[in-house]
């Protein structure tokens, strides 16, 4: 984001495949590429990113498999997204909104139903398919001032500018950035989700660290890149999605008053020691700490003769199973309810994936909820599980039964 090279290494979780790339049973004998995952922190503006970059046309353009209309949980916050901006914002009816990185338009479909024009850029082809099939027109490229200069030429300026958990994955930030500044509206908004680096840092969600994750987004680097731009960052607020999520609003400088949040947040990063490599190293520690504590509790598991799977297949759960070792030897199979990813198996530890139907026509003592984010609606969509004498194990922060 600043452009400086004072990198310092924060957290090695070795060399892990590509997380969202799933084999069939016929590519398990293929060779599978590992690369570095390595988190560091910006000494000038206190980034934390990751320092090595897989191409991204292997991450999103090669059997890209994530959707985000997979939880009801998820789908209910991008329609209250969508509703409380046009709200906010007083924004007119039929108002171009475009969505960086729209996958299957859950969210541009919440703007659509409150009378917004919309437009989705995303480059994973089949994703970008299922939308246009579903009436989200979706532009299938990497969004960038190329791409966002041809939409204004044949859409017009946009009043919105939206990027849920894809800001921190851009490989090429100035382009995309400098692109959003010049299709917004003079006084439109650009609004920015991402997960929050400080409750990544606080609760030990190192399994949010994967590759698609370039940044790992807080106040006082994103405020100090806006500037850069011309743009300036006047609210944030918080959320509790995905482990602890911010939302940054956006626009040109000077268009919309400053609120104290973001100040008020800035603050409390520096003051928890978001940007102190001190702080940062007691995180390494404890991550490295909390990896035995869940191999310990599987291990004795295993040896009372216990089956355990894991429940959902997310890209964070891949990072946590590659970087615990958790393969067969630890866990039975794994469940989803993305039917993509069934018949499929988990990158690296090739664990098999069935639907979750499988995990009631077998005696099953565990599952391990790799989406953890979204417990609680996992939990209740498997009531039955419980009722039959299953339990949850949740990994993140420490390991607990429940």
């Amino acid at each position: 984001m600043c452009k400086k090279e004072s990198l310092s290494l924060v957290l090695d979780l070795g060399h892990q495949p590509h997380s969202d790339y799933f084999p069939r049973q016929e590519q398990l004998n293929d060779a599978e590429i590992f690369f570095p995952l390595r988190l560091v922190s910006c000494q000038h503006c206190g980034l934390l990113q990751i320092d090595y970059f897989v191409d991204p046309i292997i991450l999103y353009q090669q059997e890209y498999l994530y959707t985000s209309s997979t939880t009801q949980t998820g789908r209910t916050h991008y329609e209250e997204m969508a509703r409380s901006i046009c709200e906010r914002f007083s924004v007119p009816k039929d108002s171009l909104i475009i969505d960086v990185g729209s996958n299957v338009g859950v969210l541009l479909g919440g703007f659509k139903k409150v009378g917004m024009k919309v437009l989705g850029v995303d480059p994973a082809q089949e994703i970008a398919r299922e939308a246009n099939e579903n009436g989200i027109e979706t532009i299938v490229d990497f969004f960038s001032a190329k791409v966002a200069k041809k939409i204004k030429k044949d859409y017009g300026a946009a009043s919105i500018i939206t990027g849920t958990n894809v800001y921190a994955h851009l490989h090429e930030l100035d382009d995309a950035t400098e692109g959003m500044r010049a299709l917004l509206s003079e006084n439109g908004v650009i609004v920015i989700e991402a997960p929050h680096a400080l409750p990544l840092v606080e609760h030990l969600e190192y399994d949010t660290i994967y590759h698609q994750h370039i940044g790992y987004l807080s106040v006082k680097p994103m405020r100090q890149f806006f500037e850069r731009f011309g743009l300036e960052l006047f609210d944030v607020e918080e959320l509790p999605i995905h482990g602890g999520t911010l939302r940054y609003f956006v626009g040109h400088k000077g268009k919309h008053k400053v609120a104290p949040s973001v100040q008020e947040i800035e603050a409390r990063e520096e003051t928890f020691g978001l940007y102190d490599i001190k702080r940062l190293a007691k995180f390494a520690g404890d991550v490295g700490a909390q990896k035995y504590a869940l191999i310990e509790l599987l291990l004795r598991l295993k040896k009372e003769e216990k089956r355990v799977v894991a429940l959902s297949t997310p890209a964070k759960g891949n990072t946590l199973l590659n970087y615990c070792h958790l393969d067969r030897t630890f866990i039975d199979f794994a469940s989803e309810k993305n039917e993509l990813k069934v018949g499929r198996f988990t990158p690296g530890t090739h664990i098999p994936i069935y639907s979750d139907d499988k995990l009631l026509s077998e005696d099953i003592d565990y599952a391990l909820i790799l989406a953890w984010n979204f417990a609680p609606e996992i939990m209740r969509n498997n009531s039955e599980f419980t009722k039959r004498g299953g339990r949850f194990i949740i990994p993140i922060p420490t390991p607990k039964v429940v």
